[in-house]
Order: structure tokens, then sequence, then C-alpha cells
């Protein structure tokens, strides 16, 4: 019989490239998973090409392409038995992002590996025309409406003793924003009207260190927030790098949303878990998550329950470069917190939004009883919420419906499996392909701050551009 394959001839442009042209056997399964070459694009927005020389293959089966995470193709489709080009697009400002192109004509597939590495931002000073110039103001505002390639806000501000406090905001027509919180001792960011945990000092974290931040040293610091187009934030204190936040993992403040807006189809991000995420990488925790894109990982501690971004084929649509989320709870004699994986979405009040997923999993095995749930509850009151018990252990779609109260403007789309004890057997609960459908929300684009207490010099932004502030150096030459 004639096989059927794909070849892949990589022409790079603009870039480098090992180069390494394969013909790959579609019956072989060592070659379908191999990355014969990688593509290196540098710089987000950059791009690389490669072309696509295809033969024998069944002529009403088109190559389908996708990306992974952090990168775009164009075309998404190629003609059968043809030659075509493809371009690859780096739209992730991580430091480094690691994916692949896949190509695939029915069950065909070939796949080029491809790594994408962040620049630095550029250096600009924002200091020498601020904003707002220092004053007693508890609130300032301004419109916004930063540019294609990002924005950077930079404030110097003196928080001496607890309850100072200060809070920069910004939210842009499309819903994506941040607000962030400086005290007396922190440096971090909301979670809708809840403080995350806030950043680790890098100048103080290190042996013997605590990683605090002392603010209270009675001199006023100098902080920036840099936010790139993938809504990647760069945070700064005294032109030293703090954090890199995605800010798509943190909901907003329930008063950004001024008005209802279209009736969507899916109002989640990442609700395929096929975006970016991190694990701890560390003894009893190699591949457990610690952060998911659009996701809040509670409680996050990986001995109280483990949560993992897995690949998985559900069926031939939604195939081997499918990925799933799969919560574990620890096991411990009495149990622990419930653990579970979250996401705060803006919503309007009476209004009803229709939760579904695909899950299954969570059934204790000697008991029978059931152990993981999805369900919906008000951010402003957790009392309202309607919640569904996940059945069993085959792939199956659930769904609920609930009516927001008159008073609501936010609510938490979660998935959770019970604590568990030592001894106990019981099914991974695993999730996909999760959809909230109902009315958006709109917002009044605008930038400013709240001030509590705290001493402000100045406070600017730029919307032209994310921009690093200079670094401190210090240089010594031993003679």
């Amino acid at each position: 019989m004639k096989r059927n394959y794909v070849k892949v001839i990589a022409a790079v442009v603009g870039m480098t490239m090992v180069y390494c042209p394969l013909t790959l056997n579609a019956k072989s399964k060592k070659n379908a998973t191999a990355a014969p070459s990688e593509i290196a694009i540098h710089g987000y927005g950059e791009t690389a090409s490669f072309t696509v020389d295809s033969r024998n293959l069944r002529s009403d089966e088109p190559i389908l392409i996708s990306a992974t995470n952090g990168f775009e193709v164009s075309p998404r489709e190629l003609s059968p038995n043809s030659k075509g080009t493809v371009t690859v697009k780096l739209i992730s400002s991580k430091q480094q992002t690691t994916g692949k192109v896949i190509l695939r004509s029915g069950d065909t597939r070939y796949y080029v590996a491809v790594k994408g590495a962040g620049k630095a931002l550029p250096v600009k000073d924002l200091s020498a025309t601020p904003t707002y110039q220092g004053g007693e103001e508890e609130n300032f505002e301004k419109a916004f409406n930063p540019s294609a390639d990002g924005y950077t806000i930079e404030f110097k501000v003196a928080t001496p003793t607890d309850g100072d406090e200060f809070y920069p905001f910004a939210i842009d027509s499309q819903g994506n924003g941040f607000k962030s919180y400086v005290s007396s001792t922190a440096f971090g960011l909301f979670h809708s009207t809840s403080k995350a945990d806030g950043f680790t000092n890098p100048s103080t974290n290190v042996t013997g260190g605590r990683g605090k931040f002392y603010n209270n040293d009675g001199k006023a610091h100098t902080y920036r927030i840099a936010v790139m187009p993938d809504n990647r934030a760069f945070f700064y204190r005294d032109g030293i790098a703090v954090d890199t936040v995605r800010l798509h993992d943190y909901g907003l403040q329930p008063d950004f949303a001024t008005g209802n807006g279209e009736l969507k189809e899916n109002l989640l991000k990442n609700p395929g878990f096929e975006g970016e995420f991190e694990v701890f990488g560390i003894k009893n925790a190699e591949d457990v998550a610690k952060s998911i894109e659009g996701w809040y990982i509670d409680i996050h501690d990986y001995w109280c329950s483990q949560q993992f971004i897995l690949p998985e084929e559900i069926d031939n649509t939604v195939d081997v470069d499918n990925h799933i989320a799969k919560i574990v709870p620890y096991m411990w004699a009495n149990g622990w917190g419930n653990g579970n994986i979250n996401q705060i979405v803006d919503v309007a009040p009476n209004e009803t939004y229709t939760l579904t997923a695909l899950a299954k999993g969570g059934i204790r095995e000697k008991e029978g009883t059931l152990a993981a749930t999805m369900f919906i509850e008000e951010m402003q009151d957790r009392e309202k919420r309607t919640k569904v018990e996940i059945a069993s252990d085959s792939w199956e779609t659930y769904s609920l419906d609930y009516t927001t109260s008159p008073d609501c403007r936010q609510i938490r789309v979660v998935f959770q499996t019970e604590s568990g004890k030592w001894g106990e057997h019981r099914s991974p609960f695993e999730i996909d392909n999760v959809k909230l459908t109902g009315v958006s929300r709109q917002y009044t684009p605008k930038i400013g701050f709240i001030n509590h207490n705290a001493k402000v010099e100045y406070f600017t932004f730029d919307t032209t551009g994310a921009y690093a502030p200079a670094s401190p150096e210090i240089t010594v030459n031993i003679n």
C-alpha cells in the first residue's frame, strides 16, 4: 500500500533555524511525534516562515494548520497535494515560549517545533513630564486609549506607616486591566475586591531574607507597571524588576464595567486549557501547575490539591493535541481544604447565564459517592450559588443555568474537588471545553489612582508602548 506523507521543507525568513527536511510516515508513532526542525523567533510580533510540499494525501482532506499557545499561524488551511508557505508569528512577551505548529490532514500529522524569545523592553524616562504632579487628591482619573504596543504607568509615592496605601488602576475598552496596591510593606495586585498574594522583593528574597518590601522607611519609592499587548504586566520598584504577571489570571474590579454588552457564546478566558501554564518543577510537584492562564488556583498549595494540564484525546476532532485540566486532592489523615480552579467573570444583574463543560471523575471508588462539582456563585454574596455534581468516570457534558440577583456584578465559575483522606481511592477530576454563555459587559476606558494617605510625588502614564525604567547599577573595578 502506498503510504501517505507530508514533506515539510523549512525556508526560514530572517532568522536562524536547524534545517532538517523529513518525510513523515503516518503509520509511525515515533516519527509522528518527532520535531525534526525547529524555528526560533526573536521578539514579540516578529514572524518566520516555512514552506510545505505535500503529496499522496486524500484529496478531500485539506491540511489544517494550527499552533500552540503563544504563536499564530497564517494561513490556517492549505490544499492537499500542493505547495504553500506558512507564516508563524510570536504573540507572547514571555522571556521564552516553546511550542509547535501542527499540520494535519486526516490522520496524517506533522509537527514543527517553535521557540520564541521575548526581547527586553525599551528603556524610557517618564518622570520629566508627569500627568499628575503631586497633591492631596484621594482620586485621580483620566481617559485612556492605549496603543497597540501597550502602555506604561509610573508613580513615586511614600507609604511610611500602616494604613498608607496607594491603588493605581487601568481598564481599556475591551475589559483588559488591573488594580494594583502599594502599602508600607507590600506591592501586589487585586483579584476582584481582594488583595492577591503580594510580590516577593527580589532584593531581600535570599538566604536569610524575608522577601519583604520595606516601604515604611520614610522614603518615596518609584514604581512602574509596563503592560504589553498580550496583557502581560512587568512590575518594577526603584528600577529593579520585581515580577512579571499575566493580568488575565486576575479578576477585575466590579466597578470597571459600566454597562451591558452583547450576548456572547463564551465569556471565559482559556476555556479549553490550551493557554499558558507554569509548573512548580520541584520534588513532589514536578508537573503540578502553579498557575493556569485565566484561572485562579485555590488553595494554592500542592500539599492540599494538585492541578495538571495534560494532553488527552477525547474524539477525532478534539484529538491528541488537545489539553485538559485535572485536579487531584492530596491525601491527609483527616483531609485538608477543597481544591479548585476558578475564574471571576463580570456579569449583568437580573440575567441568566449558562455554564457547560465536559467533565468526569471525582468519584470515591469504595463508597461510590461524588466529590467533584462545578458551580456558579456570586462574588457579592457567596451564599447565592447553583451547583452540579459530576457523576461519571466517562466524559459527559454537564450544564447549569444561573440567574443573577439585582445586585450582582460578578460571578465566580468554580470546578472543585473535596479534600481527601488516607486510604481513599478516588478518580481524578478532569475538565475540558468550558463555556459560559450570557450577556457581556462594556467598559469605559480610564486610568488613574485611589490614594489612602500615601504621599504622592507624581503619577504619570505613557500610552505609546511598554517601557522599562533605567536599571540601577554598581560597578566595581578591583586594581
